[in-house]
């Protein structure tokens, strides 16, 4: 506290003043060599799903020639003049800008995590994502499910009816499907909880009566493997991979002719459907599993039909 005396000068209450000022602490930026911050994120993504462990790790594969390339040592050399080198080499060797972003989220997505475990003090890339043209997403028509849901009905094994009917009726991804327990299901109540979502995140979701029957049957059917997954590997105590389940539907789309089926374009078509019945955006983005309603309305797929329906259906010009 500085006590005024009316005899002082300008020049020693400057100085008292200075004395009792605290020199400002400079606080050492942490950084983490780039072998060691890799191994480390990659082995604690526990909360993530085996399919987004997997992505990253074949992201961090294909980066290891960039970083050599451009004599990447640390998090500190991640950064925006990094990144910028990177996007002009990848441009240069033809590649889009959406896969680009993927390399760049990959490497954002471990600085921030390493941020937040305090790790290190900052992420030096903070570059916005590149613009590019969305794909359209391709659903098939209520035409092409049904070709496709006669032969699953009179044709196919009934392992792959119940993959087809469980994808129709509840919308879940292949992976999640793939690893489904035979406890995530409750035949009383029609309803799974999978165990498996790709961001870990709880969802519940519920099927007809068809499906149940042919769940129920396939259980019967199962029951002398004493496997605790409803569609085990050759292994009973191992699920199959979700690439089996789109190369099923692979073959049997190609033989039918109908290039759009695919188990994920299901998904879409699933979502597709709520939303032309007039299911809230809301309830759909919970079923889907969605952490953001942004990623649902990617998945819906309104046509210029669909809006010149609702347009003329609901017209107050003509119901005024």
């Amino acid at each position: 506290i500085l006590i005024m005396n009316e005899n002082i000068t300008t020049k020693d209450l400057l100085n008292l003043i200075l004395e009792n000022q605290e020199t400002p602490k400079t606080t050492e930026s942490k950084e983490m060599e780039l072998e060691q911050a890799i191994s480390y994120f990659l082995a604690n993504q526990i909360k993530n799903s085996d399919d987004t462990l997997k992505y990253y790790k074949i992201e961090f594969n294909c980066l290891k020639t960039y970083f050599k390339m451009f004599d990447i040592r640390s998090t500190k050399d991640l950064n925006n003049d990094f990144a910028l080198k990177l996007i002009n080499t990848k441009k240069a060797e033809g590649v889009k800008n959406c896969t680009i972003n993927k390399m760049l989220g990959t490497i954002k997505a471990m600085l921030n995590y390493l941020v937040k475990e305090n790790l290190i003090t900052e992420s030096h890339i903070t570059m916005q994502k590149l613009k590019y043209k969305e794909a359209k997403l391709i659903i098939p028509t209520p035409e092409e499910i049904l070709r496709f849901k006669k032969y699953m009905d009179n044709q196919a094994p009934l392992e792959y009816r119940v993959m087809f009917y469980i994808l129709i009726d509840t919308g879940l991804r292949r992976s999640s499907i793939a690893n489904l327990l035979i406890t995530d299901i409750n035949l009383d109540e029609q309803s799974i909880i999978p165990s498996h979502t790709k961001e870990n995140n709880k969802i519940k979701v519920y099927f007809g009566n068809k499906t149940k029957s042919l769940i129920t049957e396939f259980i019967m059917l199962k029951k002398g493997l004493k496997s605790k997954f409803l569609f085990p590997s050759k292994s009973p105590q191992k699920p199959i991979e979700a690439t089996t389940i789109t190369k099923i539907f692979i073959g049997i789309r190609n033989e039918l002719g109908i290039p759009s089926i695919s188990p994920h374009r299901l998904r879409h078509y699933f979502g597709t459907n709520l939303i032309r019945n007039n299911v809230n955006p809301e309830v759909v983005r919970k079923l889907l599993g969605h952490s953001s309603i942004y990623m649902t309305q990617r998945y819906i797929n309104l046509n210029d039909n669909d809006l010149k329906s609702a347009s003329i259906n609901y017209s107050l010009a003509d119901n005024l």
